[in-house]
């Protein structure tokens, strides 16, 4: 078989260069080991048909005008706009995202004091600077107990990482409302500081199949006449040329592929495995784990929040949402997730119902009289842990690569961590047309 683009790997990228292709009348198949598309972004029913997200929640409107136009485009406008309402658990109080600190719990304003009504901190996020606009109290608080309620960042930390190379995952999040006075430099930065100073912030959602439906929004837009999608591959060969490291042919199941173009869509390590990068930041840390409870309770519950973040070393836990508030449905399912380096904590469900549980009640979001009708877990490999800040992590190991593949080789978009679907999208657009302008040339 030949075809003009083959895409090695069928998640978010891959699905997009596809879709792009197709529409562009390019003869193209996409490869995916799995029997399931979307990667991580997938969604599913428990025994009672409750559909839980397990990747992406919700699409942030307009942080990216293309992705919100092709996400509308490919749902066919079937999805709900809601202004989005975000919680925040430190210690045991839970409280309104985004609070000015006069509105937080009596316990922070007694004891923690706020220096200035001005946030001028920039990209430098170390303790000095933190604690000159929020005080020393309550930043030496942030690093020591915040942060260090998720085990990923503790990990980092324990084992040599800057502490203020990853304290953007806690900074702004858990801290009081202020005037932004110094603009910081990424996307995702940018974006949430903007949210910050001028409140509302909206997001989009699937009105079927959980967030899911996006995934399948994006696989039915795909004109079928131009692509084929290969799934499920037990037996995947790739053949590269020794001396240019150009992809030949790749063998899947017996059967021969070949390509003016491959698009590798999978993850970037394993492409560097593949061309013997030996890279020592490949092996500067540990696979990552999550987890995942979802609850359903017999009776509403009466919170309104979309979803809760959890920066408090009291609750085994990092985020708390409720996909029935979020699908605009019976408000009574509750999802917690937690991440940890792998192998850090056991994966007994029961145990994790009973700490959960315990939290959900502690917190005051459910009362005991309102029984559970279903508890289900689930736990995935997901992402690493590296005492590399994950920006460095991800050039350092761009530059081996793109140094090493051969001139047939595209990758749509280089990403280690957990992908940011308003970066990737657009990202795989550009480089998926610019590829094609190429060939045509």
């Amino acid at each position: 078989m030949h075809k003009t683009i083959v895409i090695i790997g069928g998640g978010l990228s891959g699905l997009v260069s596809a879709n792009i292709c197709s529409h562009l009348g390019i003869d193209t198949v996409i490869i995916e080991k799995s029997n399931s598309l979307g990667g991580g972004n997938k969604s599913k029913n428990d025994s009672q048909g409750n559909i839980f997200d397990y990747g992406y929640h919700a699409l942030d409107e307009n942080r990216s005008s293309l992705t919100t136009k092709f996400f509308q485009k490919v749902l066919k406008n079937e999805y709900f706009k809601f202004k989005l309402n975000r919680g925040l658990v430190l210690k045991n109080n839970l409280f309104s995202y985004n609070e000015k600190f006069s509105k937080w719990p009596k316990e922070f304003q007694q004891n923690f004091k706020i220096n200035s009504l001005d946030d001028d901190i920039g990209n430098n996020l170390n303790r000095k600077n933190i604690s000159k606009i929020y005080g020393k109290k309550f930043t030496d608080f942030a690093f020591d107990q915040i942060a260090k309620s998720y085990p990923s960042i503790k990990w980092i930390m324990d084992n040599g990482g800057k502490e203020e190379d990853f304290f953007g995952l806690i900074y702004p999040w858990f801290f009081p409302r202020k005037n932004k006075k110094t603009p910081r430099d990424s996307e995702w930065d940018k974006f949430h500081d903007k949210k910050r100073m001028f409140l509302d912030h909206y997001v989009l959602y699937p009105k079927n199949d959980g967030f899911q439906g996006f995934i399948d929004a994006i696989v039915n837009d795909i004109d079928m006449k131009y692509c084929k999608i290969k799934k499920n591959i037990k037996n995947l060969k790739i053949k590269t040329h020794s001396k240019t490291n150009n992809i030949e042919s790749i063998k899947v199941n017996n059967e021969l592929i070949h390509g003016d173009l491959f698009f590798w869509c999978t993850s970037p390590i394993s492409l560097a495995k593949m061309l013997k990068i030996k890279s020592p930041m490949t092996k500067s840390g540990l696979p990552q784990t999550i987890i995942f409870g979802n609850f359903v309770f017999e009776k509403n519950i009466s919170s309104k929040f979309h979803e809760i973040l959890v920066g408090s070393l009291e609750h085994h836990i990092n985020r708390i949402s409720f996909p029935g508030k979020i699908r605009k449905m019976k408000n009574n399912l509750i999802q917690v997730e937690y991440s940890f380096p792998n192998n850090q904590f056991n994966l007994n469900k029961n145990n994790w119902k009973k700490v959960w549980l315990q939290s959900l009640y502690d917190l005051g979001l459910v009362n005991k009289d309102n029984s559970l009708k279903n508890y289900s877990f689930i736990s995935e490999n997901r992402g690493f842990v590296s005492k590399y800040d994950l920006q460095f992590l991800t050039k350092s190991l761009k530059n081996e690569v793109m140094k090493s593949i051969g001139d047939n080789v595209i990758i749509p978009s280089f990403n280690l961590g957990p992908e940011n679907i308003n970066r990737v999208i657009p990202e795989v657009i550009l480089n998926t047309i610019k590829s094609v302008n190429i060939l045509n040339r």
